[in-house]
């Protein structure tokens, strides 16, 4: 990724699918005062920057009792981000290392995980309408094709299934 830095350097002028959790509060951290995000969806591109677990039909089937223990760990591990905080980004600076990091590198740390924070949604289902919404505009921008996009429904390729 690295897009302040190629920013900072002038290696590029504009950063595009960035993070307004992750590249604004890095950006801002690293001094970039000027730093802003709009939101593609306000231009009509579909939000697509989001957690989906992917598999094949064949693989779901075989294993959907541990994609459904992991849709319900992913649950629990988001109760405890939102109910305990301060444990999580106890858990986070460990992880990343915070401690040993330089101060602007902690700086980053902190404002990424603050910003994060209350991004994680209880729920990670998401509607089949958002995936027709998906495909329509796939198709009207050109990068699939109508006619092949057609042979396959969005309920082939997309379920909630192991949500519930």
């Amino acid at each position: 990724f690295f897009h302040t830095d190629a920013l900072q350097s002038g290696k590029a002028d504009v950063a595009t699918l960035i993070f307004w959790n992750f590249e604004i509060p890095e950006a801002k951290a690293k001094g970039m005062s000027n730093a802003s995000f709009f939101s593609l969806k306000e231009w009509g591109v579909p939000d697509f920057c989001q957690l989906v677990l992917m598999t094949t039909p064949t693989h779901f089937e075989d294993r959907k009792a541990i994609f459904r223990k992991l849709v319900l760990a992913m649950r629990r591990a988001t109760g405890i981000i939102h109910q305990r905080p301060d444990l999580a980004r106890e858990y986070y600076y460990q992880h990343v290392d915070k401690s040993d990091a330089e101060e602007t590198q902690q700086a980053v740390i902190d404002a990424t995980f603050t910003a994060t924070l209350p991004a994680f949604p209880n729920d990670n289902s998401m509607s089949k309408e958002y995936y027709d919404h998906l495909m329509t505009w796939l198709i009207e921008t050109n990068q699939v094709d109508a006619a092949e996009a057609s042979k396959v429904p969005v309920a082939a390729y997309w379920t909630n299934e192991v949500s519930w």
